[in-house]
């Protein structure tokens, strides 16, 4: 048998001889042989997902396999994380890298890949879904605020006044002024008549950089330690409510390692916060939930097998403090207001302020503020110390020279805050000479030793405690004394304690001493709610200048979308004749109106009140409620009494040309707003039905909602015999996207002009077509035409 088998491979060696040979001698119709397979096996090229220990990278890369090794590009693996320092240039040989091992998952189409546990960094996981930053929009439009007051007073007169906010915005920003108007009736109140000015300012915000320049009336930017001036000229700064994605005080982040996949779950003070995934590697949590003061904070990790870890973690968390890193501050130059709200058009000398903050590290911030006049001049430092677990302490020292006087300023402080209670003091020492900008436009006042009398307090302190004691309520204290230059002093305790009782209900009971007095003002209030919007409430007070006083009072509040509400209240006083008080109010979209009266017997006032909005956009005039940050003009391009949505509420249906405001919207939150298409002619084509947008602040926006009229029509076709096309055939136009036949013959076309060539091709292959007239539609009804014949072509 094995002669046979030799001889065997023998004739094939000579086949295979005279097989090539004969095709090398033969001509170019002759097909080559197949080639080796060997070199096809050496070097292949994949597009594989690389998983490195256990954690998919989410990356796709190429990878060549090459007498079973393979090779990936440097570039891929410092993307997925591998240290440079591991890595060399160019294609790198991974099954031959030292403690690294590489595996091919044919079925998942994946290169698994093994390294040492410190090639691999710590990865950064956000527990919770973190906010997205949305683009403001804007649109081009004005508005008028307005609120008409009138009263009366029995014996005394009365008067009349009317406020005003006008507001111009475009893409470049918003310009505003306010101001009023009074006129005083007979018997005259004694206030100001005529118009007086408040504020006007140009604004203009950067949401990228979170900053806002301010032109025109402005108000100069403080820290704690310092105080805010009126001034009338130009301000740059920070602003973080531009950005509410952010979080700009430090989180607590906890860092781990995982060794396979595993989910953790996190609770905060024993309240559960949420849970998420990990992949294999180190990790660190971020995007915790919000939290404030000192807690404890438990992780529970759960592996694939089902076996938990909990991990306890204290943590203090302040708002007091910045991120490390991120800054916060403004400046302002201008001149100082004087008698704000009296003189519309009185600005004294010139003058600047400048505020600065710094999260030097995220258990300390570096503050610091510069003041200056031609006779002033004031700088300032201060910190913010977050102490470990142990609450956070803040310091600051001022130095001021105002017209050859000098002073200085301390303040200093401590916070600690838990869920059960919180701790909180602040103090201050200022010296006789101390000035600021506050100061610089008043006159100097000076004793009989000549020194400056500042009207600023020598001494502050300020103390307060308060006890979350669970179903026994929660109790308050707080202490604040005040020293001035004379020596005189201020001591006031105030002792506070409140519980829920059955339902919503609750009470409130609270207690003062004025300590230089030496008597208690004390009070009780018991609030019962009645109902879904009805409340009342019964108060019980005593005090040294009043004495005892009990007052009863009903509330029916107003709904959110308008209607009625109103206020009654009686109250019996020991010292004075009996007070009562009673309002009725309403409100509709575009306006809202309120009344009543107040007082004692022979000495009542009566008031009325109307408030609300004018706005102009999109060549559209609407009345509305009072606007004081954003809104919305919802555009149906011209259909009428079309439902509106805001956040999922109905809110309204569109007028006759085809919008509807949306008032008391609030800047930079994306809120979806939507239509209802049902009652939409069914000639209609929308793009869409719902968007998220989020507006700039102070400003308007337009959104529309486009929407196309088109000819639309059901037709019942027939073949030549009568009967119906068969279900599932085709209706064919130049141009147009094919129809589907159904039931009974019917196809349902759109886009159709006046009259249409139809082609229609049946299941089983066969064609016909038709003409398709249709009439005069105006107003845009559903209509179906036929039965119409399809006639088979030549």
């Amino acid at each position: 048998m094995a002669v046979g088998t030799r001889q065997l491979k023998s004739l094939m060696g000579i086949l295979l001889c005279v097989t090539t040979a004969s095709w090398a001698e033969s001509g170019d119709d002759m097909l080559p042989p197949p080639p080796a397979p060997q070199p096809v096996n050496d070097e292949a090229l994949f597009q594989l997902a690389l998983v490195l220990n256990h954690y998919d990278t989410g990356l796709v890369v190429p990878v060549t396999r090459r007498k079973g090794d393979y090779w990936v590009g440097s570039a891929d693996l410092l993307r997925a994380g591998l240290p440079a320092d591991q890595v060399a240039p160019g294609e790198v040989n991974v099954s031959r890298l030292n403690e690294v091992r590489a595996e091919y998952d044919s079925s998942g189409q994946r290169l698994l890949l093994s390294v040492p546990r410190e090639w691999v960094g710590a990865r950064t996981t956000p527990f919770s879904g973190q906010m997205v930053q949305s683009t403001p929009h804007f649109g081009k439009g004005a508005l008028l605020n307005y609120d008409f007051y009138t009263n009366h007073t029995e014996h005394s007169g009365g008067q009349a006044s009317l406020w005003h906010e006008f507001r111009y915005f475009d893409e470049r920003g918003s310009l505003s002024s306010t101001g009023y108007v009074r006129q005083n009736f007979t018997g005259g109140s004694g206030q100001q008549e005529g118009y007086v000015r408040y504020d006007t300012t140009l604004l203009v915000t950067d949401e990228e950089d979170a900053t806002t320049w301010t032109a025109g009336d402005v108000i100069s930017d403080a820290l704690s330690w310092s105080s805010s001036v009126r001034m009338g000229g130009i301000s740059y700064g920070r602003d973080f409510s531009l950005r509410p994605d952010l979080v700009t005080w430090p989180l607590p982040e906890f860092s781990g390692e995982a060794a396979v996949p595993t989910a953790v779950d996190l609770f905060v003070n024993g309240y559960r916060a949420g849970s998420t995934n990990l992949q294999p590697g180190p990790f660190t949590l971020t995007n915790l939930p919000y939290i404030n003061g000192a807690g404890d904070a438990v992780l529970v990790t759960t592996d694939a097998l089902g076996r938990q870890v909990s991990t306890t973690l204290p943590f203090y968390v302040t708002s007091e403090l910045l991120k490390q890193g991120l800054s916060d501050g403004a400046v302002t130059l201008g001149s100082l207001r004087r008698n704000y709200g009296i003189d519309s058009f009185d600005y004294g000398p010139a003058a600047g302020s400048g505020s600065y903050r710094y999260g030097l590290t995220d258990w300390l911030t570096l503050e610091s503020h510069v003041e200056g006049a031609e006779q002033l001049a004031l700088g300032g430092a201060g910190t913010v110390v977050k102490l470990g677990q142990f609450g956070v302490v803040n310091t600051a020292w001022s130095q001021s020279q105002m017209r050859g006087d000098t002073g200085g300023q301390l303040n200093w402080g401590y916070q600690y805050s838990t869920s059960t209670f919180s701790l909180a003091t602040q103090h201050s020492r200022r010296d006789r000479g101390f000035g600021n900008l506050a100061l610089y436009d008043q006159p100097t006042v000076y004793d009989e030793y000549d020194q400056p009398i500042a009207s600023l307090s020598r001494n502050t302190d300020q103390y307060s405690l308060t006890f979350n004691m669970g179903e026994y309520g929660n109790i308050g204290a707080a202490w604040i004394g005040v020293q001035s230059f004379d020596n005189q002093k201020t001591e006031l305790l105030n002792l506070s304690w409140s519980r829920n009782l059955w339902g919503s209900s609750s009470i409130y009971l609270a207690a003062s001493r004025d300590q230089q007095q030496g008597d208690w003002t004390v009070a009780m209030s018991l609030q019962i709610p009645l109902g879904e919007r009805d409340s009342a409430a019964l108060t019980v007070e005593n005090t040294p200048t009043s004495g005892s006083t009990q007052r009863l009072n009903y509330n029916h509040s107003m709904p959110s979308d308008g209607g009625f509400s109103w206020n009654m209240a009686l109250a019996r006083q020991s010292r004075s004749s009996n007070y009562q008080q009673g309002s009725l109010g309403w409100r509709n979209s575009n306006i809202e109106l309120q009344g009543g009266g107040y007082g004692e017997r022979d000495m009542m006032t009566w008031w009325g009140e109307a408030l609300g909005s004018l706005v102009l956009m999109d060549g559209e005039l609407f009345a509305a409620n009072k606007i004081n940050d954003a809104f919305v003009v919802v555009s149906t391009d011209g259909q009428p009494e079309v439902p509106v949505s805001y956040e999922n509420q109905p809110v309204g249906k569109t007028n006759r040309n085809g919008y509807l405001l949306i008032s008391g919207v609030s800047a930079y939150y994306p809120a979806s707003y939507s239509i209802n298409t049902l009652n939409l002619p069914a000639d209609t084509r929308l793009k869409e039905t719902e968007r998220r947008v989020a507006l700039r602040r102070n400003s308007g926006y337009l959104v529309d909602f486009p929407m196309e009229q088109e000819r639309v029509a059901s037709v019942i076709l027939h073949d030549g015999k009568g009967l119906d096309i068969p279900l599932g055939s085709q209706v064919s136009r130049p141009g147009r996207t094919p129809a589907v036949v159904g039931y009974d013959g019917i196809a349902w076309l759109e886009d159709l002009t006046d009259v249409n060539a139809l082609t229609v091709r049946t299941p089983d292959g066969k064609r016909c077509q038709v003409t398709l007239t249709l009439d005069a539609n105006p107003g845009h009804k559903l209509q179906t035409y036929g039965p119409l014949t399809c006639r088979e072509g030549q």
